[in-house]
């Protein structure tokens, strides 16, 4: 598996020595870049930055072994042996990082060129016949097709007889089924509107009547109640008042 040529050479060139680098292959610096060249190539990248993802998976992987590997000295002391192994794991996490990620865009990558080439191997569309063509009657032999004729207009009608006629004649407008036609001066969404309008209006007349009517029920039981607890000298002091008054008037 070799890497792609779309990748730029100078890109290339860079990451493969820096790889180069953490291989143990110090006298033979050809043998290092073809590992390093070989070990990009087997995560099947596709562009730089699956390269570059594919380059961080190695050097930390490669960092890591190395602190473990220091880390395995028995005369370092046991911080030290523990802080190596510690850095050790940050590394490796951080490959297992760059891991999913490349996966990721590769799973994406895949995915678009399947689709691609679904739609390429798709069924074509059938070419639609001519409307004209197929609705022109072809004719059989032996058989004789008749002229077409020409409709004549109408005759025009007199002038005596044209203000009859239409005065007859229904409206044509209206018939025809149009929203907008005219009825009484008016399209049909004006009318509509006006009959909105209308009932809007009815029903604020029948609320004004509604309260007018509850506010001389309330007065009406006011004057009830207050008749009601009126003192009774008062009624007897009215009805002598009368009285004397009938008294007076015939005398």
């Amino acid at each position: 598996m070799s890497l792609p040529a779309t990748i730029a050479p100078a890109v290339l060139d860079t990451i493969l020595c820096r790889l180069a680098a953490l291989f143990a292959i110090t006298a033979n610096p050809t043998a290092a870049h073809d590992a390093a060249r070989q070990t990009l190539a087997a995560y099947d990248v596709a562009d730089e930055q699956e390269l570059g993802l594919a380059a961080d998976i190695i050097s930390f992987a490669l960092h890591a072994l190395a602190a473990l590997g220091q880390a395995a000295d028995p005369e370092l002391s046991l911080a030290k042996i523990l802080r190596l192994r510690g850095s050790a794991v940050s590394l490796s996490r951080e490959s297992h990082k760059a891991r999913r990620k490349l996966d990721q865009l590769q799973r994406a990558r895949r995915a678009a060129a399947n689709r691609a080439a679904t739609e390429s191997h798709s069924e074509p569309v059938a070419p639609r016949r001519d409307t004209a063509a197929a609705e022109t009657p072809t004719q059989q032999p032996g058989i004789a097709t008749a002229p077409a004729t020409e409709t004549e207009p109408p005759a025009a009608l007199p002038p005596e007889a044209a203000p009859a006629a239409a005065a007859t004649s229904p409206n044509t407008t209206a018939t025809t089924g149009n929203p907008a036609a005219r009825q009484d001066g008016m399209t049909w969404t004006q009318s509509y509107r006006k009959r909105q309008t209308d009932k809007r209006l009815a029903k604020k007349v029948l609320r004004a009547q509604a309260a007018e009517a509850r506010l001389a029920a309330q007065q009406t039981a006011t004057q009830q109640d207050a008749a009601c607890s009126a003192p009774p000298g008062n009624a007897t002091q009215k009805d002598a008042t009368q009285h004397h008054a009938t008294q007076a008037a015939g005398a």
